[in-house]
């Protein structure tokens, strides 16, 4: 939450207090205007520590949740990819792709557009060799796109190059 954001929702919320103070008042309710002090207390300190704190906690959750994936999550324009490095070759998961690039077909039709170089695993999800991927990406219609190139370039860049150096070290 950016600062504005903050301030504008401290404001209303101190605005909303003291029109709920002026309406208890008015009417005697002692108890309610306790609590409702208490409240907007709180909730005035939950926004303060969350501007304070919260790219901490945002960066612990980020760890913690992470740390299962083992360095294999990676995202393109909001979707989630499982990219797979067997050693040999790396794997990205077909229905990803089929995400990112919007084809509404079964896996066996994306699967022939990497003729040779797919294979399912034991729970019958369809895997794509990435450099095969990234050789269709380049030849296939529509390959002058922007987002069809961005999403090569991504496959180049942040999966495949650092792939190949980790296989070159050992």
């Amino acid at each position: 939450m950016d600062g504005r954001l903050a301030r504008a929702a401290l404001v209303a919320l101190v605005l909303a207090t003291v029109l709920g103070w002026v309406s208890v008042l008015g009417r005697g309710y002692a108890l309610t205007l306790l609590f409702g002090t208490a409240a907007a207390t709180l909730m005035a300190l939950a926004i303060w520590y969350g501007n304070r704190y919260g790219g901490d906690i945002a960066a612990w959750l980020r760890e913690r949740m992470g740390s299962a994936d083992g360095g294999t999550y990676h995202a393109f324009g909001g979707v989630q990819l499982h990219v797979d490095d067997d050693g040999r070759h790396i794997w990205i998961r077909g229905s990803g792709v089929q995400k990112v690039l919007g084809l509404k077909e079964h896996d066996l039709v994306t699967a022939s557009r990497v003729p040779g170089m797919w294979q399912r695993d034991a729970g019958d999800v369809l895997w794509l060799r990435v450099d095969a991927l990234i050789q269709t990406l380049s030849t296939m219609p529509g390959r002058n796109e922007p987002r069809l190139q961005r999403f090569r370039r991504y496959l180049e860049r942040d999966v495949l190059f650092p792939a190949q150096q980790r296989h070159r070290r050992g």
